[in-house]
């Protein structure tokens, strides 16, 4: 099944309502003001009650499918292309956090620094029920749905956040002054830095190993590849996570993104990709989930 985060337009200020999405229609699931207070209760999403209300898709408002989740944990350097090689590898997945607050669903404006943004098209995993110490099963069996998720990020704020200090060299074991690549939290936590939608897609209708993802910027490809390069599926991540911090429903692990294209990419390494330096539309798509398309504004 298909969840949707919507409000009806014309209707006053009622607000936002879940939806189930049946071809091109959304119909309100009954009693439900959030897909986060149905997971709480513990509600078989595939088994919901609706309340008749329908409208047309065309009609509403998205919002993500969880406007303000509990925390986001989001997965960087998940496939070879994002570590730029085949001769570096992984033991584990390596992770990252954004904020709730720069969650914004499809439509919404991405506001652009003009030191230039990054667009990072996800798979994201949205947590159904509470993980912890969870095997790599019961994480599988604990992720209520998914979603794409853009992981916007502006790179130049982790080469500004760079610093020096003295530390153990590895190789040589003398204590010199290095420079520290400066931390990720600011480069990705910018106001409206987490687009997601357009809606959360129930396990039953996906095979998450082989997935096609894609990033356009006016039409113009900039991002292709698949969930089938990831180093970590979602339930593997979700599994690590849940060994250290327990996993809430509501929760998004969001599981990495793929390189980018030749054309777009050139002779920069994948951490030095920026789009062009002007206003546009970032239209995202994950197969069988659907488009995330967000205009870009660069202020």
């Amino acid at each position: 099944m298909r969840f949707c985060v919507f409000t009806p337009r014309g209707e006053g200020h009622r607000g936002p309502r879940v939806g189930v999405v049946k071809g091109e229609a959304v119909h309100t699931v009954k009693a439900a003001e959030s897909i986060s207070e149905l997971l709480r209760q513990e509600v078989d999403l595939t088994d919901v009650r609706l309340e008749g209300a329908s409208y047309d898709v065309s009609s509403v408002g998205l919002l993500a499918p969880v406007p303000r989740p509990g925390k986001i944990l989001a997965t960087i350097v998940n496939t070879q292309a994002m570590l730029g090689g085949e001769d570096v590898h992984l033991d584990r997945p390596r992770v990252d956090m954004k904020v709730p607050s720069a969650v914004i669903g499809p439509g919404d404006e991405i506001l652009a620094p003009r030191t230039g943004v990054r667009p990072e098209v996800e798979l994201a995993a949205i947590v159904g029920k509470k993980l912890t110490s969870a095997s790599e099963r019961e994480a599988s069996d604990g992720i209520a749905g998914y979603t794409v998720l853009n992981d916007v990020t502006a790179p130049s704020d982790s080469r500004d956040d760079a610093y020096e200090a003295y530390r153990r060299d590895r190789s040589t074991g003398a204590i010199r002054k290095s420079l520290m690549r400066g931390p990720l939290f600011r480069s990705k936590n910018h106001d409206t830095f987490c687009p997601m939608g357009p809606w959360l897609v129930t396990p039953d209708e996906l095979d998450v190993s082989n997935l096609r993802m894609t990033t356009k910027f006016d039409g113009f490809m900039v991002q292709e590849g698949s969930t089938s390069e990831y180093l970590f599926g979602p339930a593997k991540i979700a599994s690590y996570l849940s060994g250290f911090l327990t996993l809430e429903p509501g929760d998004v692990v969001s599981c990495g993104s793929v390189g980018w294209t030749k054309s777009a990419l050139g002779d920069l390494d994948p951490t030095e990709y920026t789009l062009p330096m002007k206003d546009g539309v970032l239209s995202l798509e994950v197969e069988g989930i659907g488009t995330l398309a967000n205009p870009v504004k660069v202020r």
